[in-house]
């Protein structure tokens, strides 16, 4: 007899997954084109005066 309680399978891409890729990839398109349009325009990001790093 064949014991397949240890088999997992895993469990079918729907179209909640689909979105969460969709949406991870225009967030990470969108933070990419903002950094080259900042670079364009030459923002440099500092913190401001007085702050000092932790």
């Amino acid at each position: 007899m064949a014991d397949d309680s240890h088999s997992t399978q895993r469990p079918p891409v729907n179209v909640y997954t689909a979105m969460l890729v969709l949406s991870f990839i225009a967030i990470a398109v969108g933070c990419i084109v903002l950094a080259l349009d900042l670079a364009r325009y030459g923002f440099d990001i500092q913190p401001p005066a007085g702050m000092r790093p932790s």
